[in-house]
């Protein structure tokens, strides 16, 4: 070893041996020189701030009445102007009829350095905000006074529950860092629940045993206590469904409750005893409702057309006459009124399309699921508390068609992308035969046919036809309503492609086959005697989305695809290619993903065919370094450029 690298070792060695040695203190209110001189987080140098500790401390309290307390606290350190907004804390209470939840003892304070002394901001009642969510939820948000660059901060509050029967989640991760966490949970010996670890970085865990009195009470308490340091950021991913699916944390499942003088009741859930839990429920209330629009389903029953256009039929009907609140709920209060009202939640529009449906004597079940931002449903302890909404599913001739009311542009097994999971279950069918993957549902194309020819002067003039198939279709349908004019879109569209459009029609805005007809023209780059066009005249992909070395989260795409472009271009007399990208055909992951590139000259015609065609859309990370390589010869590919060169 040179000298040079022996003292950037021994440097190196020195910084790291400072990094631990600082001190940082896990008690509330006492701030230390350090925390406060703190510049950055040398594990995560770009980190916008760092929580310095977290602690939660859960117990019951069992005297006249049994109850769950919740005691939180945190404290951060802001590194860059981004990490402020951890000043400002929200806090969700639920409130169920008989159950609630309050609280109390909340407490902040921001700390800076100034003229160095440290200076504390406390937080004042004026800065805390109540506000009703929805019937079963309060949002109680605050904001710490003095929150800047170099900000120490820290709060701390205890929320008193009377849902004895759920403890929330334990986060370890958090979208900062986290040097250090503790959590602490003591259960009394009458509930027994199961542990679920989930996520990548590793947690001390410890179960024991214990005793606790509690107002004269003794019993004897399970003690779950969590340590973990130095745990990485969560970062948001566009190509991830929902990134709590994959947080570093620890879930309380309730398997069982034992109290003083009573039989044993099990709460080990199954599928079936969900199905028996939702048929004594208000969901088997609202799958009853009937005759929601008698007139109009009769009349599309007694109509001389197929079945199945019956079926798009009664969703285009209340598609149309019921908007969706952007709620997703499994539960209804009345379908009925809500269909009378003309909006409703997820529950009230599908309830009221399962039940148009089975007036009409369809044969039509509903189907459990989550939308993707609210993760998978569980594979082991399913609970009605973790599924989010239903679609329903008719069987028809033997084929399965897949409905949804809340978005007007879907249609038969045609979703909205939240609702293309991978897991979901048919209502009452309890065995491994109820699960369905709803991502491959439709086929899904989007194809461009150009046609054009280039002058002397430089300039592409000609017609595209793009048509756009089932998810592709529902896709252009939501971007176009975006829109207030045609105008504005064609504008979006020159701005896109930097063309000039000289005309644009679109047909098909109400079906799954929109068909879009531009007359365009273009000025190509030109230098000298050379002219250069695109690979694909319009660029199919300039950037590979997935250029990170490293990846450990598996990468989930929004829908299947099948992507085309076929060009034709006249050439102008005395011009020819001189050069082009080189004819290719690629795939990765078992096929599960490819593209293809010919381009030829024909008489003075140039011809190019590409097609790109994505058949599944969950890659695990062990498949990231073959995703990440083939979408970087596919960006290459589509910024390569077509050389044409005029002959003297």
């Amino acid at each position: 070893m040179t000298m040079k690298k022996m003292i950037i070792l021994l440097m190196a060695m020195l910084f790291l041996q400072s990094v631990s040695a600082q001190d940082f203190s896990q008690k509330f209110g006492k701030i230390t020189k350090d925390e406060l001189e703190m510049t950055v987080y040398d594990k995560a140098p770009d980190a916008e701030a760092v929580i310095l500790y977290e602690n939660v401390d859960i117990y019951y309290n069992i005297f006249n009445t049994v109850n769950i307390v919740y005691d939180y606290k945190i404290k951060v350190k802001i590194l860059k102007k981004e990490g402020t907004s951890w000043g400002d804390g929200e806090i969700i209470l639920y409130n169920r009829g008989s159950a609630d939840e309050f609280l109390s003892g909340l407490k902040a304070s921001s700390y800076n350095l100034v003229n160095g002394k440290m200076v504390e901001s406390e937080l004042k009642k004026d800065y805390i905000f109540k506000e009703k969510m929805d019937e079963r939820r309060t949002r109680v948000k605050f904001s710490i006074p003095e929150v800047q660059v170099g900000s120490v901060i820290e709060y701390k509050y205890q929320i008193t529950s009377d849902y004895i029967f759920s403890i929330p989640d334990l986060n370890v991760q958090h979208s900062i860092p986290v040097i250090y966490s503790k959590f602490n949970v003591t259960v009394p010996e009458y509930f027994k629940f199961g542990l679920n670890v989930k996520g990548y970085y590793r947690l001390n865990l410890q179960r024991k045993s214990g005793s606790y009195n509690s107002g004269g009470n003794y019993f004897s308490t399970d003690i779950v206590v969590c340590e973990a340091e130095h745990i990485p950021a969560l970062k948001d991913d566009s190509h991830i469904w929902c990134l709590d699916d994959f947080r570093t944390k620890v879930e309380f499942e309730l398997s069982s409750i034992a109290l003083p003088g009573q039989l044993i009741k099990s709460y080990t859930n199954t599928w079936q005893a969900v199905n028996e839990n939702l048929e004594k429920s208000d969901f088997n209330s609202g799958l009853k409702t009937s005759y929601p629009f008698k007139k109009e389903v009769m009349a599309i029953k007694e109509s001389d057309i197929s079945d199945r256009e019956k079926v798009r039929k009664i969703l285009k009907l209340v598609q149309s006459k019921m908007k969706f609140n952007k709620q997703y709920s499994l539960t209804s209060k009345s379908p009925r009124q809500a269909a009378e009202k003309g909006t409703g939640s997820s529950a009230d529009i599908n309830f009221v399309l399962h039940s148009a449906l089975r007036d009409a004597d369809f044969d039509v079940v509903p189907v459990l699921l989550n939308p993707r931002r609210y993760g998978r449903l569980p594979l082991a302890k399913p609970t009605i508390d973790k599924i989010n909404t239903f679609i329903v599913r008719v069987t028809l001739n033997g084929e399965y068609l897949y409905l949804d009311g809340t978005n007007p542009h879907s249609d038969i097994n045609v979703l909205p992308p939240d609702l293309l999971v991978d897991r979901a279950r048919i209502y009452k069918i309890n065995n491994e035969n109820g699960w369905v993957n709803l991502t491959n549902i439709s086929k899904s194309a989007s194809s461009i046919f150009v046609v054009g020819s280039l002058d002397a002067e430089n300039k592409l003039s000609g017609t595209v036809r793009r048509t756009y198939t089932n998810q592709a279709a529902y896709s252009f349908a939501n971007k176009y309503e975006n829109y207030k004019t045609k105008e504005e879109y064609v504008e979006a569209i020159e701005k896109e492609f930097s063309i000039t459009v000289n005309s644009a029609e679109i047909t098909g805005l109400d079906s799954t086959v929109i068909t879009e007809h531009i007359s365009f023209s273009l000025s190509v780059n030109s230098a000298g005697e050379y002219l250069y066009l695109n690979s694909t005249v319009f660029p199919f992909m300039s950037e590979n989305i997935f250029k990170q070395q490293e990846r450990i989260l598996p990468v989930e795409f929004n829908n299947q695809i099948t992507y085309n472009i076929t060009c034709g271009i006249m050439l102008p007399v005395n011009y020819a290619v001189e050069e082009k990208p080189e004819n290719i055909s690629l795939s990765a992951c078992e096929n599960s993903v490819k593209y293809s590139y010919i381009s030829q000259v024909s008489f003075n015609n140039l011809q190019i065919k590409f097609s790109y065609v994505l058949d599944r859309l969950v890659f695990a990370v062990q498949e990231y370094k073959d995703i990440s390589a083939f979408y970087g010869m596919l960006t290459q590919m589509s910024d390569s450029q077509i050389v044409i060169k005029k002959n003297q």
